[in-house]
């Protein structure tokens, strides 16, 4: 408990000084629980029995205040190692869902300043939903405005550019459906 308090003052102090990307430096090393205060303290909504393994990394959480309010997780809820949440839009995961390491949840595309920013590369913006009961594969990419349905399986370095249905199992570059699952 004092652990977690401590935890939270240094992560105020840090957001104060440096902004919201200093809290990514405890997010790479501090064990689940002190991950999990830190991101509800901010304004997340975490369910209970959710675990999330450091390195774990947050981009544009500076979109809202409380900063993490764009990020909702339900119960007992398993996230990998080196996962990357950008909150620009909304992330929403169910109960009982497995994100493998090295997952990507992207909620926004922008191409900076480069000359094909609104010609070739629009600016978008979208939410995700990851339904109850989902298992992401390791190196999974899911872009923005992306609902994936309850119960589905994602094979591993798959690129969700659409969405999902319930009780499938999908895979690939672009992702695509290969049947269902069978219960």
């Amino acid at each position: 408990m004092f652990f977690n308090i401590f935890t939270i003052a240094v992560a105020r102090l840090l957001k104060l000084i440096y902004g919201y990307e200093a809290i990514n430096i405890l997010f790479r090393i501090l064990p689940s629980h002190c991950t999990i205060s830190i991101l509800r303290h901010f304004g997340a909504e975490i369910g209970e029995g959710v675990r999330i393994q450091a390195p774990f990394m947050i981009h544009n959480a500076d979109q809202t205040e409380p900063i993490y309010t764009n990020l909702t997780i339900g119960n007992d809820c398993y996230i990998g190692r080196d996962c990357l949440f950008d909150l620009m839009g909304k992330i929403s995961i169910g109960n009982k869902v497995t994100i493998s390491h090295r997952a990507v949840l992207n909620t926004h595309t922008h191409a900076g300043k480069s000359p094909l920013r609104n010609k070739q590369l629009k600016v978008s913006k979208g939410d995700i939903k990851i339904l109850d009961g989902v298992y992401l594969g390791s190196n999974v990419t899911v872009l923005e405005s992306i609902v994936i349905g309850s119960q589905s399986i994602i094979g591993a370095k798959s690129l969700v550019n659409r969405n999902i249905q319930d009780h499938v199992i999908a895979f690939g570059v672009p992702c695509k459906v290969q049947g269902p699952i069978n219960t």
